[in-house]
């Protein structure tokens, strides 16, 4: 990666390029301290310069350059090698935010030795001198681009080295188990009782399960952190647009009499409890559609309603039930493992509803009056269990990098315990260890491609 060389001393600003009442441009490498004592005076004795800077400690500092300009007065950082982000000496410059001098002074640091930073530079030092771990790496993108509270939780969790732990740990038992093959391949006249095919397998099958477990917990956490998707189903003017926008709290559906006012599906993000919800508006639900409008309408309808956690059934009880009424019941009772609420809007009406559905799960609503929000609402948070939320304290998510090393590790491991079963040579059972191990590395830090490396830090801001 050339364009990371680390003997380089890099500079860029962290924050914001706009006009704001502070900015931080962050100097790391070997020359950061000697570049930043050319240009730092103290600022109550400009013509001395700040020679020597300590581990941790702020400085009132002015700016000036080679014309013995004045450029700002700021505060100075410094964190000394090896305890810093980087483990490099870093220098951070907290400077007034003038675009102005910002440039100046990111030019003059360039001027004096350092180099502009490339994207996620930062980063990738912290990662290359043992700081951090790859998944910490991205862990650190995800935080910095979570649009709420949950993934911003989860990144620092994962940050702070939660799935690192998971998978050495994993590593240490197949290590664990190595050691018993190799003392069986080096001593085999020793008559011990610590090896046996039997044993090796068992191991094999906890880790299997193991990794399956951070398959299935990090699925949880994800649904949580990305959204519970929640799609609202029901025949034209059932008052499905009126119900979305009750949620909302705000009209966002268009809401008319007329019918099929929706013909796509509107959606929107809103959080309940710092819990993010997907709602979802859909089209009207027809026994049969008039035109490809809308027939694509109730296809989409569909969709969503299969890729839901949550189905919100609305009907119309001031009036019979119809022929699309059922229609959408027995498409609901055709889908499994659904979590459906069957909502009878206006409730503020005379009742006339006549049909008997078979749930508990059935919610009286007035869109019209509010009436039966709060208890929808609160069937909506209740599809968050408390161990869902137990799952997210504990447990890590993976990213699609991820994913895919474990999903590999598992296919990996099935060798392992066939080569086992049919009782391989130790040699080769050991290979296949040896690789089920290289690609457990690779989730958390070792990466040989470096093609990998190049993708997953150009995604990084500069300045981080």
């Amino acid at each position: 990666m050339n364009e990371y060389d680390i003997k380089d001393t890099i500079v860029a600003l962290s924050t914001p390029y706009s006009k704001s009442a502070l900015a931080l441009i962050r100097m790391s490498g070997s020359k950061a301290l000697e570049i930043a004592s050319k240009i730092c005076f103290y600022a109550h004795n400009e013509n001395k310069n700040i020679k020597n800077f300590e581990h941790r400690k702020s400085y009132y500092t002015l700016i000036k350059d080679e014309n013995n300009t004045p450029i700002d007065e700021l505060i100075v950082l410094t964190t000394l090698s090896p305890n810093s982000f980087t483990s490099e000496d870093t220098v951070e410059f907290i400077s007034h935010g003038s675009i102005v001098v910002i440039d100046s002074l990111i030019n003059l640091l360039i001027r004096n030795g350092a180099r502009a930073a490339n994207k996620g530079e930062f980063t990738y030092r912290a990662y290359i001198n043992g700081r951090i771990g790859i998944s910490e790496a991205e862990a650190i993108h995800d935080l910095i681009d979570s649009n709420n509270k949950l993934m911003a939780e989860a990144s620092i969790y994962k940050m702070r080295g939660r799935l690192t732990r998971e998978i050495d740990r994993l590593r240490d038992n197949i290590k664990n188990s190595l050691m018993l093959v190799y003392g069986e391949l080096d001593f085999p006249e020793d008559d011990t009782e610590s090896f046996s095919y039997d044993k090796l397998i068992e191991n094999f099958l906890q880790i299997k399960k193991d990794i399956e477990n951070i398959l299935s917990n990090s699925k949880r956490v994800e649904n949580l952190i990305n959204g519970i998707k929640v799609a609202i189903l029901g025949r034209v003017n059932a008052g499905k647009s009126s119900i979305f926008n009750m949620i909302l709290d705000r009209e966002r559906a268009i809401v008319s009499n007329i019918a099929g006012t929706t013909r796509d599906f509107l959606s929107e993000n809103i959080y309940i409890d710092n819990i993010p919800f997907y709602l979802m508006d859909t089209a009207g639900f027809h026994k049969e559609a008039d035109n490809d409008i809308e027939l694509e309408g109730i296809e989409r309808a569909k969709k969503c309603a299969d890729e839901a956690d949550i189905i919100l059934a609305v009907f119309d009880s001031s009036d019979n039930a119809n022929e699309d009424d059922i229609n959408l019941i027995e498409f609901l009772n055709s889908l499994n493992n659904k979590n459906i609420i069957y909502i009878l809007n206006k409730s503020d009406s005379e009742k006339r509803f006549n049909y008997n559905i078979k749930s508990n799960n059935v919610i009286e609503i007035s869109a019209k009056t509010k009436a039966g929000k709060d208890t929808l609402i609160q069937a909506l948070k209740n599809y968050v269990a408390d161990s869902d939320i137990d799952i997210f304290n504990k447990e890590s998510y993976v990213n699609n990098r991820e994913r895919g090393y474990l999903e590999s590790g598992l296919k990996q491991i099935d060798v392992c315990i066939e080569k086992s079963e049919q009782q391989y040579s130790l040699d080769e059972v050991a290979e296949e260890m040896n690789i089920l191990n290289n690609i457990l590395g690779n989730v958390s830090g070792k990466i040989d491609a470096e093609e990998v490396i190049n993708e997953i830090f150009a995604n990084f801001c500069i300045g981080k």
